[in-house]
């Protein structure tokens, strides 16, 4: 077969293949999650299997311990971050009052000085906004609701059949691999066996330790912002810190959140804003000199552009699932041209 009539089968597979996963989309959050889940549990698997634990016994206690802390979480922490939403949901019409009565005619004052005049009545303006707004938006979530109920079959799937398949997963992970490798033409083995190994590497090294480090950021954050006296600071912390493998961004927007809290808050003095810039300036100094050197290292090398590009390129193709999934897949799309461009200068140009 020649090359051309390679590439030709080869898209033809891929466009067949996408074609169904496009069909059957509906049903993909369980398994998509389960292959996640199960890549980053194996590890603990093989672990466990060099102290003499048999395979079923192994994937068994890992997934139940995996069971049980996503279920500690869910019962301490989840009530906590929606508790604090709802009461800075409320909090907000608060907020809008003080900007309007406080803030916005010093800011009228100053522009009409040099010739800027706007809308002295703001507040109903922003009030009547906001409240067509909320009504819109409910109105469509009850529509979708109403329209379909695969959203709640979704939720049902992701609770009792998730764990199903993670188990089957892991507990037959080494037969997937090999089923795999036998597909695999033996004159390109190699190459895709080197490429598989740096996706791995760069998966492993990068999205496991960015993950803990942001766990460990958010409850740093969390906690110091509730030391330092700030509402809802568990909320902003805690998000904050997940929100750290955004570079800069995320961070940025943690402290601006902050600060507008605080600013808003009457309780919150100086002493306040000070100890709350000591909780972020802590927050760097261990993320920068600990957690990220020994959590991830230096052997990744994604570069903070392309993690920012990812996050909007898969953010506009797929949604809010592709946010949950940027990530990773920009690892491996990285991961993908640096290997491709190896390849390339190897073989033309060295």
């Amino acid at each position: 077969m020649k090359l051309r009539d390679k590439i030709i089968f080869f898209i033809g597979i891929l466009v067949i293949l996408g074609w169904l996963l496009h069909l059957v989309n509906s049903i993909l959050s369980p398994f998509i999650c389960a292959v996640i889940i199960a890549y980053f549990l194996d590890p603990l698997v093989e672990k466990l299997e060099k102290y003499k634990f048999s395979r079923t016994v192994a994937t068994t206690t890992i997934v139940g311990i995996f069971i049980l802390i996503v279920v500690v979480i869910i019962v301490l922490i989840v009530p906590i971050l929606y508790y604090q939403s709802i009461a800075l949901i409320h909090a907000f019409p608060n907020y809008i009052e003080i900007a309007t009565q406080k803030f916005y005619p010093k800011i009228i004052h100053i522009l009409g000085g040099i010739g800027i005049n706007l809308n002295p009545n703001i507040k109903s303006y922003l009030v009547d906004q906001d409240l067509r707004k909320i009504l819109g938006y409910s109105d469509d979530i009850l529509g979708n609701i109403m329209k379909s109920g695969m959203a709640f079959v979704n939720i049902l799937s992701l609770i009792f059949v998730t764990p199903i398949l993670v188990f089957y997963m892991i507990r037959d992970w080494d037969l997937f691999l090999l089923k795999i490798n036998h597909l695999i033409p033996s004159k390109y083995s190699p190459t895709v066996r080197k490429f598989f190994i740096e996706v791995d590497k760069t998966l492993s090294g990068y999205v496991r330790g960015q993950f803990n480090v942001c766990l460990i950021l958010g409850m740093l954050y969390a906690i110091g912002l509730i030391g330092a006296g700030l509402n809802f600071g568990f909320l902003i912390g805690f998000l904050t810190g997940f929100m750290s493998f955004i570079p800069y961004i995320g961070m940025l927007s943690g402290v601006i959140t902050a600060l507008i809290t605080g600013f808003f808050q009457d309780n919150f003095g100086t002493n306040e804003f000070i100890m709350m810039g000591v909780v972020f300036l802590i927050g760097q100094i261990v993320e920068s000199n600990f957690l990220t050197p020994k959590l991830i290292g230096n052997k990744v090398g994604i570069h903070p552009v392309w993690i920012i590009f990812g996050l909007f390129a898969f953010g506009i193709i797929f949604g809010f699932i592709g946010l949950l999934f940027a990530v990773p897949m920009t690892a491996i799309v990285g991961v993908t041209v640096k290997f491709l461009v190896a390849e390339y200068k190897k073989r033309f140009i060295d």
